[in-house]
């Protein structure tokens, strides 16, 4: 008896033991616990990491292919595992943020090495130190930033103006990077920095098909609200031919001048609304999507009472006391 009652009491010590682990796994990470500044170099065995929509390994990975090594990823904020011994970085990779593991990068000293060590993996096929030319400013909103290294993530330059179009730049360095963009270094106002050079006239030149792909997508999203605007129009003769069948022949002409044009503007009441009602929609529904994929406002599933870890401690909890009472009363 005596050997069963221990066997029972280790297996729920077990139970327990391995249920306030489950209680520790944080499920549903969208935020990391405290923000910080500053740049960690992808140096991992396999070649590169992930990044991840939460910190785990085993959440949505946001990432097609592979963070080559020697890619700077700006860390902006951290997140610790203490079960598994990790430290996770919030960054921000090809417009997505996300979570990866430091445990596979090495600190970078300064934001100069993190940008050395991405023109070094570009190729020095990729990198022209000795630049020299212009280009001109051509920008979808009409002005563009200027930033402290080759993509958006080394920040902007601080206390410098916005470049405006058609401003002439002088490139003295440029480079492809590893993600397939393409920056130059200019200097605005006496302060160099990083910009763009697809946000140019001569890139648009050389790569026409990129413009076109740009602008075929605006025609795609363009043609939507043409085509419902005629699905509406079909009810305007229906209700046109109701209006002529009651009155003489005579006062048929008046009878159809007049509905005409009042149920034109029901219509066109009803093809304004339902645009004004659509496009919301449509755009609450873009920015949702892009938020999930981003993993920013990913938010945790709701559980089912049985997958809640609390759930369990307390019913096992509940049978250990149990189990104490009837060995104490039947020992008496």
């Amino acid at each position: 008896m005596k050997k069963l009652t221990k066997s029972f009491l280790v297996m729920i010590l077990g139970l327990l033991m391995s249920v306030n682990v489950m209680a520790d796994v944080q499920t549903g990470k969208t935020e990391p616990d405290y923000p910080t500044d500053y740049y960690m170099i992808v140096e991992s065995k396999a070649g590169g990491i992930d990044i991840y929509s939460q910190p785990d390994l085993e959440s949505t990975r946001l990432n097609d292919e592979q963070i080559p090594n020697g890619t700077a990823l700006h860390i902006e904020g951290e997140v610790e595992d203490t079960e598994n011994n990790r430290t996770w970085g919030y960054t921000e990779y090809h417009g997505m943020y996300g979570y990866a593991p430091l445990d596979e990068c090495r600190p970078a000293d300064s934001r100069k090495e993190a940008i050395d060590s991405e023109l070094y993996i570009a190729g020095k096929d990729h990198v022209n130190y000795n630049a020299d030319y212009d280009v001109k400013a051509d920008a979808e909103g009409g002005f563009q930033k200027l930033y402290q290294g080759p993509g958006t993530k080394y920040g902007e330059v601080p206390g410098v103006r916005d470049i405006e179009n058609g401003e002439t730049l002088h490139i003295t360095q440029d480079a492809e990077m590893v993600d397939g963009s393409h920056w130059g270094v200019t200097t605005v106002d006496g302060t160099e920095g990083w910009v763009d050079l697809e946000k140019t006239e001569e890139w648009k030149k050389e790569h026409p098909d990129t413009v076109e792909e740009s602008v075929d997508a605006v025609a795609e999203v363009s043609v939507t609200p043409t085509e419902v605007a005629k699905a509406t129009e079909t009810p305007a003769p229906t209700e046109a031919a109701e209006a002529t069948e009651t009155p003489a022949p005579t006062e048929t002409a008046e009878a159809t001048e007049t509905p005409t044009p009042t149920i034109t503007e029901e219509a066109d009441e009803a093809e304004n609304t339902e645009k004004d009602s659509k496009e919301p929609e449509a755009e609450n529904t873009d920015t949702k999507d892009i938020r999930e994929a981003s993993g920013q406002n990913v938010k945790a599933a709701k559980t089912k009472w049985y997958q809640n870890p609390f759930t369990w401690i307390i019913g096992i909890a509940v049978l250990a006391v149990i189990g104490l009472l009837v060995y104490h009363n039947k020992k008496k």
